[in-house]
């Protein structure tokens, strides 16, 4: 392989992930080829890519060094076809937007073409590593590499090994999707829907039933999100949150439970006491003693996201 630090990239499909995963690793000077049946698509796709990146560099974030601290263009090339555009790749990238057969159909045909080495990554909502490899042979180097959009701006990402991930392959992802900043995100198994779908869905299905029940306006549930629940999440996690609301190891419980009895009629959440316990020693494992130093983070993000958001 060509380097742990450094792989020779394929980007499949020009989708908004796509563009911001191109824009991503271009960014960090990797050797990148981007690819999509629509020309059309791959032409406006590598057009935007360069703009994305200079919009990125105008808004702060800092341009990811290599070890040497060289950034070196890493300009996108447009792939001529499939095969060229991955025969020599050592990470490929699904990021199209077709159903779960084309996909599978497309990943088959990736593997007859790429080389025996390549890692593949699925840019896939959702969808699980075992559903996705169900035609290949090589079902060992697949996974999914979620990332909300824009990719080149959210730092989080979702990873979900299958059953039969190699974990040398999963160690492999996570350390690239480092040396790109990002920060890689584990599911230890798979559930449907994965991770970043369900807990977007469960906020979704209380924003849109505030609307439609006449309690809010649109406007102002996208107020209380952005400026108010979702200011206060990306300075400190809920689990986090929670944590330093207590104050005290002692509080905690009674945090939690007021989460499950905060409103009468609602039967989603209900936790039986053994596993209230188990919840509670986890978070204390997680961020026992750390309360002070987090704390201080937390404030501090706050503060920057006042700053930056003006609210």
């Amino acid at each position: 392989m060509t380097g742990q630090s450094q792989p020779k990239v394929a980007i499949l499909g020009m989708s908004e992930a796509g563009r911001g995963w191109a824009t991503l690793v271009s960014g960090a000077g990797w050797q990148v080829t981007i690819y999509d049946p629509d020309a059309a698509q791959l032409q406006g796709g590598g057009e935007e890519i360069a703009t994305r990146k200079r919009h990125s560099l105008g808004s702060g974030v800092p341009p990811i060094m290599d070890d040497n601290h060289n950034q070196p263009p890493g300009e996108p090339r447009l792939g001529r076809s499939l095969l060229d555009a991955v025969n020599t790749a050592d990470w490929i990238i699904d990021a199209t937007t077709s159903d779960l057969p084309h996909r599978q159909r497309l990943l088959e045909q990736v593997e007859s073409v790429s080389r025996m080495a390549a890692i593949v990554t699925c840019s896939a909502a959702g969808l699980s590593p075992t559903d996705l490899c169900a035609r290949l042979r090589r079902p060992a180097r697949l996974l999914v590499a979620y990332a909300l959009d824009p990719v080149e701006q959210i730092p989080a990402i979702e990873v979900v090994p299958g059953p039969l991930t190699d974990p040398v392959c999963l160690d492999t992802v996570r350390n690239w999707l480092r040396r790109l900043g990002r920060i890689p995100v584990v599911l230890r198994k798979e559930i449907p829907g994965n991770a970043i779908s369900r807990i977007t869905v469960a906020v979704w299905r209380e924003c849109i039933r505030l609307v439609l029940d006449g309690v809010l306006e649109v406007r102002d549930v996208d107020a209380l999100i952005s400026s108010g629940l979702a200011a206060r999440w990306a300075a400190a996690g809920p689990f986090q949150t929670a944590y330093l609301e207590a104050g005290a190891t002692a509080q905690l419980s009674t945090v939690l439970r007021s989460v499950e009895t905060r409103w009468d009629g609602d039967n989603g959440l209900h936790i039986p006491p053994a596993e209230h316990a188990h919840l509670i020693r986890m978070i204390q494992r997680a961020y026992e003693g750390e309360g002070d130093v987090l704390r201080g983070a937390r404030d501090e993000r706050l503060a920057e996201l006042k700053r930056i958001v003006g609210y």
